[in-house]
């Protein structure tokens, strides 16, 4: 049922360049799916995700968001969360200062988060059970500590797709609730 998709991709190409790693890929991402990309390294996962996200563009073919009725690429962040594995520079920043970016896209001109969002954020802090984090500097947490900060950026984001990078299961698992 197309109402439930979230996106499609029709004959999509991603690389480098004139590098093309995945050629033709036709997917169709619909409402309450769970998919994961495996295979080993060097396949192109991290370049599909990368594309999907609208970091870099598609070589060929194109990405069709069908989230909200506008299709602007303004409205990608708020249809759209994305988690990489690349290192996070920003060291001195606090956990909650990292996570709160998830917000930004509601955020007004004056870039103030307001109530509603520092309750989101709270929630969120509960929820993955990491409160404990909150008032660390990045460069003072384990890199797993860091995923699950990046993790909470994502979900405080309040998107109906969020695209993960190489998660584990465990992280994945208590950022969505689910007892392992």
């Amino acid at each position: 049922d197309l109402a439930k998709t979230f996106f499609e991709t029709p004959g999509l190409t991603v690389g480098y360049r004139h590098n093309a790693i995945l050629q033709d890929v036709s997917l169709r991402l619909n409402a309450g799916e769970l998919v994961c990309f495996m295979g080993p390294n060097g396949v192109g996962k991290s370049t599909l995700i990368r594309t999907l996200a609208g970091l870099q563009s598609p070589l060929s073919g194109r990405i069709s968001y069908k989230t909200s009725e506008s299709q602007n690429a303004e409205d990608l962040p708020r249809r759209l969360a994305v988690v990489l594995t690349d290192r996070i520079i920003a060291g001195n920043m606090t956990a909650a200062d990292v996570i709160a970016f998830g917000r930004y896209p509601y955020l007004n001109w004056t870039a103030q988060l307001n109530t509603n969002d520092n309750d989101i954020i709270n929630q969120v802090l509960a929820k993955i059970r990491i409160e404990h984090l909150k008032n660390k500097k990045l460069h003072e947490l384990s890199d797993g500590q860091v995923q699950m900060v990046m993790i909470a950026r994502a979900v405080v984001q309040d998107t109906p797709i969020i695209l993960l990078d190489e998660p584990t299961a465990q992280q994945w698992a208590t950022a969505v609730g689910i007892s392992m």
